[in-house]
């Protein structure tokens, strides 16, 4: 039996002792899945996130990375001791670097080999030598992606990774996201306001309301016996996109 490779045990964050951000969240995700975490502005999501990647402290719970307990109310291991990747969302990439330096920022050894991996596998080698600003919004995206990969983390954390795109580079970015990190093997977790994000390339889904977790189902399970008013009332806001997202379905 595999050992869940991240796990949130009744995490709570307060940021000013009043009033949660985050309330009572437990979940486990395990070794090479995508979750996806869904939820409106000020639902509490980026901060999960933050807590993952060790640049909050919980208030209350524990946060445990491949059976090792790195963040609780009285201790917390630095971002960079727990070998997590995260790709914000705004890239932040070097603008005076190149793609390949960009990439290969913080490597030590084997450099040009591994650069040249990575950007074989985000299929950018021709552009090895451009800059930030010579490179699309989905460019900008892979690099930023294959740098995070680079330090070959446990775990890979993406906040909104497609809320900076048009909506004609939405759909195919997302499976070129996907599958490059089903290709490695990599377990991903990722924030995003749009369900339609998380129904095409996640394995598993949250939805979170008011630092609530809602709902958490693996997808191909998530229309089947929906009893909960918020989840229920997302779905009715989404009427417009109903056939795309059941033929999405279908297609899994």
């Amino acid at each position: 039996m595999n050992m869940e490779i991240l796990e949130l045990l009744n995490l709570s964050k307060t940021f000013d002792g009043k009033s949660f951000a985050l309330k009572d969240c437990s979940f486990s995700v395990s070794p090479g899945n995508i979750l996806a975490i869904v939820g409106e502005s000020g639902s509490g999501k980026s901060t999960i996130l933050r807590l993952i990647a060790g640049l909050e402290r919980p208030t209350q719970g524990i946060i445990r990375i491949k059976g090792k307990e790195v963040s609780n109310d009285g201790h917390i291991l630095p971002p960079q001791q727990r070998n997590v990747g995260m790709v914000f969302q705004d890239f932040a990439l070097f603008p005076h670097l190149t793609v390949a330096q960009n990439v290969g920022y913080g490597l030590k050894k084997d450099k040009a080999e591994k650069v040249n991996d990575l950007l074989q596998l985000i299929k950018m080698e021709e552009y090895a030598n451009r800059f930030p600003g010579e490179l699309s919004g989905g460019q900008e995206q892979r690099v930023a992606l294959a740098r995070t990969l680079a330090m070959n983390p446990d775990i890979l954390l993406l906040d909104e990774p497609f809320s900076n795109l048009d909506a004609g580079l939405k759909a195919g970015l997302r499976q070129e996201i996907r599958q490059i990190v089903k290709e490695i093997g990599m377990t991903m977790v990722f924030i995003t306001h749009d369900l339609l994000d998380a129904l095409d390339i996640a394995d598993e889904l949250i939805f979170l309301k008011a630092g609530e977790i809602l709902l958490h189902r693996p997808i191909e399970m998530i229309f089947k016996d929906v009893q909960n008013s918020e989840v229920e009332q997302t779905f009715r806001d989404l009427k417009s996109a109903s056939q795309r997202i059941l033929e999405m379905m279908r297609q899994k």
